[in-house]
This record gives structure tokens, C-alpha cells and sequence, in this order.
């Protein structure tokens, strides 16, 4: 099983998750909805979708999925498919989320470095420290979840947008091969969860932190100089 070492600890960073997830989630589909309506379908627009907003993309499995794996997903913005012929159009949309996602990280990620430049240190494990420090807990635990849920969506799993780009690029090439994917979807999902609960048990190994390094990892390092985990997910290989 997942292990979520200290309680406490697990406790107060879940917390400190709840304005981080209140931002990521909408972040993300407002990412894809605003890459559709650039693209040229306006339904996202005419359907009241790009205003900020967090009710209608609250999705519960992501939210438990955020206290649990530290990554999380939303309901998608509803766009009309046949206005984003072309691969080109549909790899916008793919990639509009992950890449919010990773501006919104930027941005907390400016202003954590500054409040480390302070002397303001984050500590997920505790709420008595200095103005400042929780202040820079907060924005580490936007930065964090935000980049976590921009290299989650890039993995290329079906479901996900990093699947969505690669079938912009090859689904013409093969359309069978996309449509039998589809097809098996939750059964892919159900073997994915399995192998992220059971690996670190059987194969002391962390599927789930090694997938989202590949992504995570360079982006932090590029924003504030160095890559650090959270309260379960630590994307970092050293």
C-alpha cells in the first residue's frame, strides 16, 4: 500500500493541499477549454465554461486522488469534437491543461524562491511556524501540485493528456490500434492502479513517483533550482 509515514504530517500537508487543488483542478480545464475555443470551437465559450470557476470541475476521485497520490484530475471542459479536425488543433487541446498547469507552477514557484531567499522556509509537518513560513508552505504546496498534476497528465496513458497527444500525432496512421485502446480503457486504469498500490510493496519500488519524474523533475528544477516530493508523491530521482 501507499505509505503515508507520519499521520500528522500527512494531516496538515492534505490541508495545506485544499487551496492547492481549489487552484490545480480549474487550472487545468480551463487550460483545455480555452486551447479549444483558440482552436476554433466555441462551445466552451457559449456554454459559460471559461470563467473562473470550481464547482462544475470537481471531480471526487481526483480530489481523494490529490490527499492520496498528491496528483489530481477535473471534469472536462464538454467541446465539439468536429471542430477540432487536424492534429494540430487536437494537440492544442491535449496539451492546453498540462501546460496552465505548468504556468501557474512558474508563477508559485517565483514567489516561493523569493520567500526562500527570506529565509522563509516551508514545513508541511506543522502550522506553528512564522507568517512567512506558512506563506511559503502554501505556495509550495500550489507549486507542487500544480507541476504534479502537469507531469500526471503528460504520462501517456489512455485517459489522460499525454495519450490525447499521442493520438493527435498516430491515430491516422492507425486507427484501429486507438480504437481498440479505447475499448479496454478501464481495464488499463484498473492494472495502472494496481501496479502503483502493490509495487512499492512487492518490489519496493514506486511506479507512480518514477512515471512522474520524468516530467516533474526537470520542470522543478528549471523554477526553483531544486526537486522535492510532498506529503506521498516524490517525483524526484536522486
Amino acid at each position: 500500500m501507499l505509505g503515508f509515514g507520519d499521520p500528522i504530517v500527512f494531516l496538515v500537508g492534505s490541508i495545506f493541499l485544499i487551496p492547492a487543488i481549489a487552484i490545480a483542478v480549474p487550472v487545468h480545464e480551463l487550460g483545455h477549454g480555452l486551447a479549444a475555443y483558440l482552436a476554433g470551437d466555441p462551445s466552451p465559450r457559449n456554454r459559460g465554461y471559461l470563467r473562473p470557476q470550481l464547482r462544475p470541475f470537481v471531480n471526487v476521485y481526483g480530489v481523494v486522488a490529490a490527499f492520496l497520490a498528491n496528483v489530481t484530475w477535473g471534469n472536462p471542459v464538454p467541446i465539439n469534437e468536429y471542430r477540432l479536425q487536424g492534429p494540430w488543433r487536437k494537440l492544442a487541446h491535449a496539451l492546453g491543461g498540462p501546460v496552465a498547469n505548468l504556468l501557474v507552477a512558474a508563477l508559485a514557484g517565483v514567489v516561493l524562491r523569493a520567500l526562500l531567499a527570506a529565509a522563509a522556509v516551508p514545513n508541511l509537518g506543522t502550522f506553528a511556524q512564522p507568517p512567512l513560513g506558512l506563506l511559503a508552505t502554501l505556495c509550495y504546496a500550489i507549486f507542487f501540485l500544480n507541476l504534479s498534476t502537469f507531469a500526471f497528465n503528460l504520462l501517456p496513458v489512455p485517459g489522460l493528456d499525454g495519450w490525447r497527444v499521442v493520438e493527435a500525432l498516430f491515430r491516422n496512421r492507425n486507427p484501429r490500434f486507438f480504437f481498440d485502446v479505447a475499448a479496454r480503457t478501464q481495464t488499463i486504469w484498473v492494472i495502472a492502479v494496481l501496479i502503483v498500490i502493490f509495487a512499492p510493496v512487492l518490489l519496493r519500488f514506486s511506479v507512480l513517483d518514477a512515471a512522474v519524474a520524468i516530467f516533474f523533475q526537470p520542470a522543478s528544477n528549471a523554477i526553483v533550482g531544486q526537486c522535492a516530493g510532498y506529503v506521498v508523491l516524490r517525483p524526484c530521482l536522486l
